[in-house]
């Protein structure tokens, strides 16, 4: 399994799992506790609820993935750039800073003013986006999605996720993403358990392996809870898949998927 070292932060087998907290300043976000549009409490934010808890890297979102919201343009997503970049300058901790696009356009724009490494929701579907990554020699995490820029989207078939996560190729310092949750009408909670069971094929890529499974609702429906319930759900699946070989959570529920992850590491 190759390692990954994301601005000094290393990623692989011969790391603790590392922890991927959420900040956005999208006011479109479905989750309100962590959506800021002004730098000075979001940087509070981050450094109280996310670094002081225990995350290592902190992944910026500039828009919702929710479908019900119009997909941003690049121009849209840089526009809103300014107030993540205040954000990260304000802050006190020490984290990797993501931020989270599908355009090269505002990757490179983040790179240059201070971001760390990108989190590409479209897996490579911007051709230039490899390449960006290379130049500034950054991680980049990515996600199995469609190959089109118009939607983040997810990929029904599990047996064609191997085949999205290639396409486009990887840099030396991609962190694969099988992509769990409501990206596509299509994928099905079944689809997404049966992604959960077989994540160590994913480890044939090489690459560390990030999920996004907090309180997702292939979870909640095995356990019968609504969001606000589904934190123990959550925590039992970081433990297994950091088992099945994940190598960063990404989570809104910082101190405790540590924990989790950690008790699935040992």
């Amino acid at each position: 399994m190759q390692s990954v070292d994301a601005a000094g932060l290393g990623i692989g087998d011969d790391y603790p799992p590392r922890i991927m907290g959420v900040l956005n300043v999208s006011q479109e976000s479905p989750y309100e506790p962590s959506v800021f549009d002004d730098p000075g409490a979001a940087a509070m934010y981050v450094d109280e609820e996310l670094i002081d808890e225990g995350a290592d890297i902190v992944d910026v979102g500039l828009e919702s993935a929710n479908k019900r919201y119009e997909v941003l343009s690049a121009e849209e997503e840089l526009d809103r750039l300014d107030t993540a970049v205040e954000t990260i300058e304000s802050t006190s901790g020490d984290a990797v800073f993501s931020i989270e696009t599908r355009y090269h356009e505002v990757a490179e724009e983040a790179l240059s003013r201070g971001f760390d490494m990108v989190n590409d929701i479209c897996g490579f579907a911007d051709p230039e986006m490899p390449r960006v990554c290379r130049e500034y020699d950054v991680a980049v995490c990515k996600m199995a999605s469609p190959p089109d820029l118009e939607r983040p989207g997810a990929i029904e078939d599990v047996d064609d996720i191997y085949e999205a996560l290639s396409r486009n190729g990887l840099t030396e310092k991609t962190i694969v993403d099988p992509a769990f949750g409501g990206w596509s009408e299509a994928k099905t909670l079944a689809d997404d358990r049966e992604t959960f069971h077989r994540l160590r094929e994913f480890r044939a890529l090489d690459r560390p392996i990030l999920v996004s499974i907090n309180r997702k609702n292939f979870l909640r429906s095995i356990a019968g809870r609504e969001t606000e319930k589904a934190l123990p759900v959550s925590l039992a699946a970081t433990s297994m898949a950091v088992e099945r070989g994940a190598h960063v959570i990404r989570t809104h529920d910082v101190a405790e998927t540590r924990d989790a992850a950690l008790v699935g590491a040992t």
